[in-house]
């Protein structure tokens, strides 16, 4: 078999079985999507033809790249190739049926063990009493191609409606002799509701019902049921079969695995055309491809009407608790419970002073800019916007479920804000436009969440001391940094890397807090990801990544000689450290969020950065006092 491995990005570890042609992208409707803000919504395809695979790219902006050489035309996959699309990498291997890699491709992966199995185990009456000749060459021969033709019918109908329809419509012509046909949905006698009805040659054009008593032997054995009246005895044939003229009857159950989805039923008023055990045989076979259509087509109705309901809620809730009320596990009267979770806090430094000096639709224009690249930061790392207050983003994890992740995931969010902020002032800068700055705070710890406010308005939201330390620490935070508290340092478990801040007095606490400047975070895939702001002689540019091979990437100016002078830190609490000259790897394609600036990959001499990616935090030399919030970063 097939398979995908994310290497890094959000989704690193996952592993996607290969079993059909995949569209990937960062859109939520790509069936393999790549959560990350420098791929393209449709960004490649892996075309699956059943013996290989086919990486090829979909026109997107920042290219697809096949062990690191940008793709021009499709190209077949091998074992532990590389794929990267923006800054996510996928392995593509191959895997025996044992569990082992393997690099030669299987010759086939196709199998219809679901169907078989179906099959076998909803034949309860029939298959016992089949006689030899159904296997008759020409037996199967005529079961195979109306098998094709029942699967044909059904192939890429996506509507329930019309899956009912073209079920009945391929039962009558496989059956001629069918007067009748009926499709119901339900797995109790009280609770078929029916979805189709057919009478061949004039429509439905009176009240018509179907047989209680077939219907019910049916479910209750399920297994198919042939009845023919000159067989009385197989079964009591009840007044309702009388009455409705039924003189044949084949009932099959709709199955998938051992679940009953429904009712199949023909008929025949006819004598002279009563249908056979071989018919019932072929009923069967027909019914398990009609089963299988009719539950995709069901789980694709489903997922198609939660993602409507859920896209309307998250235009109100965020992700998590909208995700919470689909699924009915969220109370939404007034009150709370307490969650161990991580809040973020965001604001553009002086913003309001820089607000009165421009026109209200400047205002709007920068702020709607900066949102729509903020936000994805936030929810391409789990996380849920709970609130906007002006320029200002109130973020956070963990509610209302904790997963043990939410401190990992916020600093995530919290470096790839940073980091897609100097694109975007890149952006501005360009068209004349004023840059900003931000700064962020976090914390994580025990908090109260749910519902504030009157029965006739009320707001999903968090509450407590550890909101209000969050806030105070973004309040503290100069351009370009991320303050975390002890508690978000301590929960990601040595794979922060930053400076230990001197203590803060912070409002409404007695004590003073000891955050930390976080600088960088270790990913799964032995990368690191970075915002350190740094100067190459009176340039700037920004560290923002180091690589598994210990190379860094750097992003800068067009027009920089990254290699003229040393790279000095301008972070504000720890300016000035030289890290030396950098060595020159090769100019990286540009993506969407770098903006106007250059992507480099580089080396170091040091790739600790002076210390800064040790084991333990250096320690800020510099008071609060002389790290003054400027609306500079």
């Amino acid at each position: 078999m097939f398979e995908l491995v994310f290497l890094t990005g959000a989704r690193a570890g996952q592993v996607v079985p290969v079993v059909k042609t995949l569209l990937a992208g960062r859109s939520p409707e790509c069936s393999l999507e790549v959560p990350d803000p420098n791929t393209s919504r449709q960004h490649s395809r892996f075309i699956f033809d059943g013996s290989s695979v086919v990486v090829a790219d979909n026109g997107s902006s920042n290219g697809t790249y096949l062990n690191e050489v940008r793709l021009t035309a499709p190209q077949r996959l091998n074992h532990d190739d590389i794929v990267r699309m923006g800054e996510s990498r996928i392995r593509f291997q191959v895997r025996s049926r044992s569990g082992s890699t393997s690099d030669s491709n299987p010759s086939s992966i196709f199998g219809f063990k679901e169907a078989e199995e179906d099959l076998s185990q909803s034949i309860v009456l029939s298959v016992k009493d089949l006689p030899k000749n159904v296997q008759s060459p020409e037996v199967l021969a005529s079961r195979l191609n109306a098998i094709m033709n029942v699967s044909k019918a059904l192939v890429n109908i996506r509507q329930l409606q019309q899956v009912f329809d073209k079920i009945l419509d391929a039962l009558f012509e496989v059956f001629p002799q069918a007067d009748r046909g009926f499709l119901m949905l339900g797995d109790d006698i009280g609770k078929l509701e029916p979805k189709a009805i057919r009478q061949r040659g004039r429509g439905v054009t009176e009240n018509i019902s179907v047989s209680t008593t077939i219907c019910r032997q049916a479910l209750e054995k399920k297994g198919a049921v042939l009845f023919d009246d000159s067989k009385s005895s197989d079964f009591d044939q009840g007044q309702s079969i009388v009455s409705l003229r039924i003189r044949s009857a084949m009932t099959v159950p709709l199955m998938v695995e051992e679940n009953v989805l429904g009712l199949l039923q023909i008929d025949t008023p006819d004598r002279n055309h009563a249908f056979t055990v071989e018919d019932l045989a072929l009923a069967i076979a027909v019914s398990q491809q009609a089963a299988i259509a009719l539950h995709n087509a069901q789980l694709l109705d489903t997922v198609e009407r939660e993602a409507t309901l859920r896209n309307n809620l998250r235009r109100f809730l965020a992700g998590p608790v909208a995700d919470q009320v689909i699924k009915g596990q969220l109370d939404f009267a007034l009150g709370g419970r307490t969650c161990t979770a991580t809040v973020l806090f965001s604001d553009i430094i002086g913003f309001t002073r820089m607000s009165e000096s421009l026109e209200p639709e400047r205002v709007v224009a920068l702020m709607n800019g900066y949102f729509s690249r903020m936000v994805p930061c936030i929810e391409q790392n789990s996380g849920s916007v709970d609130k906007f207050m002006g320029d200002a983003i109130m973020a956070v994890w963990g509610v209302p479920i904790d997963k043990g992740d939410s401190a990992l995931n916020g600093v995530l969010a919290a470096l790839a804000m940073q980091n897609a902020l100097v694109g975007f002032n890149s952006l501005q800068a360009a068209d004349g436009n004023p840059q900003v700055a931000m700064g962020i705070g976090l914390n994580s710890g025990r908090l109260v969440a749910g519902n504030i406010g009157t029965e006739s308005r009320s707001e999903y939201t968090v509450l407590g001391d550890t909101v209000n330390t969050a806030q105070r620490l973004e309040s503290n935070a100069g351009g370009g940094q991320i303050l975390v508290s002890t508690g978000t340092w301590t929960a990601l478990a040595g794979i922060g890397f930053g400076i230990a801040m001197p203590p803060l007095k912070v409002k409404n606490r007695t004590e003073p807090v000891s955050p930390f400047s976080l600088r960088g975070l270790r990913t799964p895939a032995d990368e690191i990801v970075l915002h350190l702001p740094v100067r190459i002689g009176a340039n700037r540019a920004w560290l923002t990544r180091r690589l598994a091979d210990r190379s860094f990437l750097l992003l800068h100016a067009a027009e920089l000689d990254v290699c003229a002078a040393s790279l000095v830190t301008a972070a504000i609490e720890w300016p000035g450290v030289d890290l030396g000259k950098a060595a020159m790897e090769s100019v990286l394609p540009n993506q969407a969020s770098d903006g106007m600036l250059l992507r480099s990959q580089i080396r170091l001499t040091d790739d600790t950065l002076a210390g800064l990616l040790a084991d333990k935090p250096v320690t800020c030399a510099v008071e609060w006092e002389s790290m003054a919030r400027t609306a500079v970063s």
